[in-house]
């Protein structure tokens, strides 16, 4: 009985908590919350009294409220803050990709910012290399990550897996858990969104040049856009557990063949660096304690600023790109 108690309590109070969250966007939160709390109360009281009946009134609820829970759908059309309006898309006819929608924005502060969303060509024979950056703030533990391909011939493409918020939303881990948010995925300019990161939000970012082969970085890059437009066609949720900025990182590259083997460090995305260090994804021919600190970029992101060869300048590199 106490078993049975326990887990009734667990599963009420856990929906309770995702109906807070998912309904805190429709000022419904409360009350969904309270009718959750008020039925789990209600069933913990009758469990002793009428146990089957109890049992299989709010088994039956749980069941319908998971069923309509499983057929909620992610939109494409809902009122996104700027920065979030719009979802890449891309055209790849053999070797020449075009990106639709490629993010361009001229950071002033965290919001302030003049929009630009444009469209580039990449040819992928001249794709030479591929660049990890890991952004961290605060918690060292937390980190966002950006793959960005770089050209011989053109400045990199970055992209940036995030939650797409609405105008009225603020993030939240908890939230990011039950539906609250829907995933983007955003091409960009490094000027944009990793200049965002240095200069605007003072956020610790490192760069990791990806070992690869010709190959791999042209499967990778085609993958990535194979991506885009599955975002594009069919939303998504975003989640802070399964489906994030780290998890869809090491999804798309285990899927063009990329050795990405499970670890614990995949969840605590800070760990990363060390953690494609130990694998030999990353260069290791000096220890990572002087590896870490030698990839921060900070310094020479700060520097360059809004220089058109920034990304060539956060590289150690001169001259135009």
């Amino acid at each position: 009985m106490i078993l049975g108690q326990a887990l009734l309590a667990i599963l009420g109070i856990l929906h309770a908590v995702a109906a807070y969250f998912y309904f805190s966007k429709e000022r419904h939160a409360a009350r969904w919350s309270t009718a959750w709390l008020v039925l789990t109360a209600l069933a913990l009281w009758q469990l002793p009294v009428r146990p089957l009946a109890s049992a299989l009134t709010f088994g039956a609820v749980i069941a319908a409220w998971t069923w309509w829970w499983g057929s909620i759908p992610a939109l494409a059309a809902r009122n996104w803050v700027p920065e979030d309006a719009r979802q890449a898309t891309a055209t790849l006819a053999g070797a020449h990709l075009i990106v639709h929608n490629l993010r361009n924005f001229t950071w002033h502060a965290a919001r302030d910012f003049v929009p630009c969303w444009e469209q580039r060509s990449y040819d992928l024979a001249n794709l030479i290399a591929v660049d990890l950056f890991v952004c961290t703030w605060g918690d060292p533990r937390i980190a966002h990550l950006i793959v960005s391909f770089v050209f011989s011939d053109t400045v990199p493409l970055a992209f940036s897996i995030e939650t797409r918020r609405e105008t009225s939303e603020k993030w939240s881990i908890l939230a990011g858990l039950m539906k609250a948010y829907e995933l983007v995925m955003i091409a960009a300019d490094e000027r944009d969104v990793i200049r965002v990161r240095t200069n605007v939000r003072h956020e610790r970012v490192r760069r990791y040049r990806v070992l690869s082969t010709p190959t791999m970085r042209q499967r990778m890059l085609i993958r990535y856009i194979e991506e885009l437009n599955e975002v594009a066609a069919h939303p998504r949720f975003y989640n802070t557990l399964y489906r994030n900025c780290t998890t869809e990182v090491v999804r798309l590259l285990r899927e063009t063949g990329l050795p990405v083997p499970l670890d614990w460090r995949l969840l605590v995305s800070g760990y990363v660096p060390e953690y494609l260090y130990q694998y030999r994804l990353i260069a290791t021919d000096q220890p990572f304690a002087q590896v870490q600190p030698a990839a921060d970029i900070g310094a020479l992101a700060r520097a360059a600023d809004a220089d058109p060869a920034f990304s060539r300048l956060i590289r150690g590199e001169r001259g135009a790109t």
